[in-house]
């Protein structure tokens, strides 16, 4: 997001500087930001754009937290428009991800929004509650994206709403953010081959406590960055997965439940608790964001991160040299030797235009660039999150490590259910919902830092709350608006495990 992305996190809950869907849809609306929340952002001007938003003429005004693809926007995408099409000048910013949150907030109440706009930072609802009100305007018939490379990657309820295309996914969905990074130079020293992947969460647990006491130095074997609850939402969910929970969501598609209290998910907590008594997790995690993690890996501090494929291309921005040092990745470790999927939804919109720009024709033929392969190809070499089209990823010039963990994201993870494309009204159900507090990376926190030791029961009520609210909601927004949804929304008892949850599964429920 988030990720930075960010990402940005497969999570309901709000992050720094996000604020609660229902206190934002109060004032300007609310938005899915979860793939987009976990990628990096450094807060700096990529190129400073005027003060005037998309309101008034001059240059298009774009906005997004990708700090590891400034370059790239610049020179292979800005750069070649403006050269073809004399006059028009593109003029971006990135933030952090929490500050893009707070500097769109303030541009929607003083109408000074940019033209082209990503959605970290906003929340976490969906897409369709923007485009209820009036945020954005389509863009299907501005510039050919249904005859795109992307076009079968376009979903209603994510990218299409009432016939209309409102976005696309310049990125892939078939990914996830608990990738094992680790610091090859760290590894040797301790005699841990990187080349042999430790497969299960033992094996991993082992090879942390073998850098711990196999380096010299105050080294860890691992960094959790606990510091950040989406982060540490993110990471249970991915690793409840890998002990055969369902997802993405935390439910189970056959009955349409709340899974939050399974086995899985108290598996994977008592596993970062059992890292943590192993003395192997830096010390000062506690203490971290996603970021200052990073940093403290960058600086040989500990040896593995468990973090989205982004990791790289923002170390190449801003700690080039720790990539010099050597960087490798592994598989998602599982439970046991039995491999169990990651279950990721279809990337969503990325990019939005905003409903009062001036720009939109030029804003959309800019946009309908990122999905060549030539884009995408470019978009790779960026190392952020995968190209939508990620076979290109063979192909472009990117670190050995980087390619291995696109491949990896091929065998690992399936696309799952998402119940809005099934069930328009359910954009609308969520909307209503009231967050819930302790929420599960508030869960995961206070067990971490010792404040509770109840994991099963904490799950528990949580779950019993959140499935209590879902219910509220779905009855409230069914007899107060009229909407057609209930609680069958959530089932799809056609899901296939073993397969992606594909366009034509919907129809087939």
């Amino acid at each position: 997001m988030r990720r930075h992305h960010r990402i940005l996190r497969p999570s309901s809950s709000a992050g720094p500087g996000d604020i609660g869907r229902r206190a934002f849809l109060g004032g300007t609306g609310a938005v899915l930001a979860a793939a987009l929340a976990a990628c990096t952002g450094g807060g700096q001007l990529a190129q400073r754009g005027a003060s005037g938003g998309s309101g008034g003429g001059g240059a298009l005004q774009w906005w997004d937290q990708f700090r590891p693809l400034t370059k790239m926007l610049q020179d292979d995408l800005f750069a070649p428009y403006m050269k073809a099409h004399a006059g028009v000048t593109v003029e971006r910013r990135q933030m952090d991800v929490p500050d893009l949150g707070q500097a769109l907030q303030v541009a929607r109440r003083s109408n000074q929004m940019p033209d082209v706009h990503s959605l970290a930072g906003l929340g976490d609802v969906s897409p369709a509650a923007l485009v209820s009100e009036g945020w954005f305007q389509p863009i299907g018939k501005l510039a050919d994206f249904a005859g795109s490379p992307v076009a079968d990657l376009l979903y209603d309820g994510i990218h299409r709403f009432n016939g209309e295309i409102h976005s696309f996914p310049p990125f892939s969905g078939r990914w996830h953010d608990a990738v094992p990074w680790c610091n090859t130079a760290l590894l040797k020293e301790a005699k841990v081959d990187p080349e042999e992947e430790p497969g299960t969460w033992d094996r991993l647990r082992e090879i942390a406590r073998r850098i711990t006491n196999g380096t010299d130095g105050d080294v860890y074997g691992m960094v959790v960055p606990s510091k950040d609850p989406d982060y540490l939402a993110a990471l249970v969910h991915r690793l409840a997965m890998t002990a055969g929970a369902p997802g993405p969501g935390a439910i189970d598609w056959a009955t349409g439940e709340y899974v939050h209290d399974s086995q899985p998910y108290i598996d994977a907590i008592e596993y970062l608790v059992a890292l943590q008594k192993d003395k192997v997790v830096h010390p000062a995690s506690a203490s971290m964001g996603p970021r200052d993690a990073r940093a403290r890996w960058a600086a040989g501090q500990a040896a593995v991160y468990l973090w989205g494929a982004w990791f790289i291309g923002g170390l190449r921005v801003d700690e080039p040299e720790a990539v010099e040092r050597g960087v490798g990745v592994w598989h998602i470790p599982c439970p046991e030797t039995t491999r169990n999927f990651v279950y990721s939804p279809p990337q969503p919109g990325t990019f939005w235009v905003s409903k009062g720009s001036e720009h939109a024709k030029v804003a959309a033929e800019v946009l309908l660039r990122m999905t060549t392969r030539e884009f995408q190809t470019k978009l790779a070499a960026a190392m952020d999150q995968p190209p939508a089209l990620a076979e290109v990823v063979a192909e472009a010039e990117v670190h050995p490590a980087y390619r291995a963990c696109v491949a990896n994201f091929q065998e690992d993870v399936k696309i799952g259910p998402v119940p809005e494309v099934g069930t328009p009204g359910v954009w609308q159900a969520r909307a209503e919902m009231r967050d819930i507090h302790p929420n599960l990376g508030d869960i995961v926190q206070s067990v971490l830092t010792g404040s509770s030791t109840d994991i099963g029961g904490q799950l528990r009520r949580y779950k019993d709350q959140l499935s209590a609210e879902r219910e509220r909601a779905v009855k409230a927004v069914r007899e107060e608006k009229g909407v057609e949804v209930d609680l069958n929304a959530w089932v799809f008892a056609n899901w296939d495990r073993k397969a992606d949850y594909d366009q034509k599964s919907y129809a087939g429920r």
